[in-house]
């Protein structure tokens, strides 16, 4: 499992030395032969990417719903575990990676901004090393 991201990015424009990490947790979070826990799905990512975009879109009138965004991707983890019982989830690693994150924006946009932009790096290397 790769490094957790420090929080502290969230104060700063991601540069070339970040992507090194962003690329690491795409790779992870993608379907890997010899790892026997199930990647994130496709479905499971549009889900999270879609509230962040929907709030982004209307940030005046929804910055205060960017802390509900911590449920929702533990909710996702716990429907995962359920369908599938004693099998580990790479969204489960996803969730302690942007949970705290989340609690660090504190509905400020410059920090939602560059969280998404995170978010978006992942998921895009995701999608470059497999994720369905």
């Amino acid at each position: 499992m790769p490094n957790n991201i420090d929080h502290n990015i969230l104060e700063r424009d991601i540069d070339v030395d970040d992507l090194g990490l962003l690329e690491d947790w795409g790779r992870y979070l993608a379907p890997d032969p010899n790892d026997n826990k199930i990647p994130m799905t496709s479905t499971q990512i549009r889900k999270f990417f879609g509230e962040m975009k929907r709030i982004q879109a209307g940030f005046s009138n929804l910055n205060s719903e960017i802390i509900l965004l911590d449920p929702k991707i533990a909710y996702a983890v716990g429907r995962a575990k359920k369908e599938g019982k004693h099998k580990q989830y790479k969204i489960e690693e996803f969730y302690k990676l942007v949970s705290p994150l989340l609690k660090k924006i504190k509905q400020n946009e410059i920090r939602y901004k560059r969280f998404v932009k995170i978010i978006e790096a992942i998921v895009a290397y995701h999608k470059a090393y497999g994720g369905s």
